[in-house]
Parts: structure tokens; sequence; C-alpha cells
């Protein structure tokens, strides 16, 4: 990312907090940024995810992988 006045250590530290599940402004407060600095750097980000992110093969299976994410499918039976 060109033109930030912030160390990329800083920005990428950041996005690892948020993408951990670390809120904004606590994120801003143990970086001692501001949670709008944070919220520009996702969004500029995210304008350039297209660069960083493959394609999907043509013709082939993708496999995606949640973590945490649960699915119920059918219905809940109960315990045994």
């Amino acid at each position: 990312m060109s033109r930030l006045r912030t160390p990329e250590s800083v920005v990428s530290l950041a996005m690892k907090m948020r993408s951990e599940g670390m809120g904004i402004r606590a994120s801003g407060r143990v970086l001692e940024k501001s949670h709008v600095s944070i919220m520009r750097w996702e969004q500029k980000l995210a304008e350039h995810s297209q660069q960083w992110s493959p394609s999907a093969p043509t013709g082939g299976d993708v496999t995606i992988e949640g973590e945490e994410v649960y699915t119920r499918v059918g219905e809940n039976l109960s315990p045994q």
C-alpha cells in the first residue's frame, strides 16, 4: 500500500487483530492509532483485494472452509 504515513508492520498488525475478532476501537487503543485510520486501511485493502485473491479455477471444484461457522442441515435431533 502506498502513501501510508504509518509503518506497514503496524498496518499489518492492525489487520491481524481485526481478523482475529478484536474490535476496531480496541485495536486503535492498543496500537495508539485512530479507529478511523484503521477503517481507512481496511477500505484501502478491500479496494485492492482482487490483486491478492486468485480467481477460482475453471472446471474444478472449490472447497471453502470456514472457521467458527456452523450450518444446520435438516432438523436438530435430541441427544441420545
